[in-house]
């Protein structure tokens, strides 16, 4: 069975709000089950995917006039690099702390968390993942670091202390911390720009990952809004798969096997049935419309195989995406769209 109860509600972190207050009363108007803290991208560069999270890392320079970032490689950097191992196996997890000015709403939502002196079942956290932070980000030349074999070690140990800081900071106040690892770029790999990267570097490199997270006593979930092969992250020792439902739902049943194994092993599959990326399709939808688009991608996966009461069970209901991109308007039409769900 799964520790977590069925049909609960989170979101993938991003919100077009400015400020963490606005965010914040924007989630208390229509409350998530599983609060998550909010990523507000448009009020600065440094809460955009990649720059949220490179605090710590070597060699990191920001432009934000520019809206770059990049790894400095220079003389300086294997110093850079040195400081970070010894952070790193001195155990200072607060030396890879995200600050403030990097991501404001979860400084606001601890706030908020420690005045409410209460805990809760569940929060849930977020970090980029590794393949798209490590892909994504490139040196002075527009090198990609993760073919860089020494600073990919940094990215994937990196990666997995920003999420221990995370769930050091979230633990007083819950019972379970929940967290998310945003890996949109796994939905490429297997194309010409990635054909190096094999199916055991996923593997092993977002195991290495969630192993930190798993023994500090989190649940560990990725989250990717486009297809890939869910197979193969089945196969990791990941928690909770997060796809968007709305636009490849039914791309996921056509793993059957792995997708049956991953729910009896207790696995957790969070739906993303509320369109984040097409606003004319969020504004036209009902609960009563994505309630029997819900019971069709059941009976999908029911018709591959995959057994119908684990599907039910092991179930938890988010937005396609982040709603960075949206207006504040559509963004409380997505979380009231979420709330329907936990009657289906």
């Amino acid at each position: 069975m799964s520790v977590l109860p069925a049909h609960q509600t989170t979101m993938m972190g991003s919100m077009p709000h400015l400020t963490p207050k606005e965010a914040l009363q924007a989630l208390e108007q229509v409350p998530l089950t599983i609060p998550a803290w909010p990523q507000l991208p448009r009020r600065s560069f440094k809460e955009a995917m990649i720059p949220q999270y490179t605090e710590a890392f070597p060699g990191i320079r920001v432009n934000e006039v520019a809206k770059r970032i990049w790894v400095q490689v220079d003389d300086n950097l294997p110093n850079a690099m040195v400081e970070f191992y010894e952070h790193l196996v001195a155990e200072r997890v607060d030396a890879f702390a995200i600050s403030e000015e990097y991501a404001a709403g979860l400084h606001g939502m601890l706030r908020q968390l420690a005045a409410a002196n209460m805990k809760l079942p569940f929060l849930k956290g977020q970090v980029t993942g590794p393949f798209t932070f490590g892909l994504g980000l490139a040196d002075q030349e527009r090198r990609s670091v993760w073919f860089d074999e020494q600073y990919r070690d940094i990215v994937l140990k990196g990666l997995g202390m920003k999420a221990l800081w995370q769930i050091q900071q979230l633990q007083p106040y819950t019972e379970q911390v929940l967290i998310f690892f945003d890996e949109p770029v796994l939905a490429a790999l297997g194309t010409a720009a990635y054909m190096t990267i094999q199916d055991d570097d996923v593997i092993n490199g977002l195991n290495e990952v969630f192993e930190i997270a798993h023994n500090a006593g989190a649940l560990v979930g990725v989250h990717c809004c486009g297809n890939l092969d869910w197979g193969l992250l089945a196969s990791t020792k990941i928690d909770i798969i997060a796809f968007d439902a709305y636009f490849y739902g039914t791309r996921v049943a056509l793993y059957p096997d792995k997708i049956q194994a991953y729910l009896e092993r207790g696995g957790i599959l969070a739906s993303g049935l509320v369109p984040t990326c097409d606003v004319e399709k969020l504004r036209a939808e009902t609960p009563d419309s994505l309630k029997a688009k819900h019971e069709s991608l059941i009976q999908e996966f029911v018709g591959k195989g995959i057994a119908e009461n684990l599907l039910r069970e092991q179930l938890l209901f988010t937005p396609s995406c982040g709603m960075g991109t949206l207006s504040e308007s559509d963004t409380a039409i997505v979380l009231k769209l979420l709330a329907a769900t936990q009657t289906f």
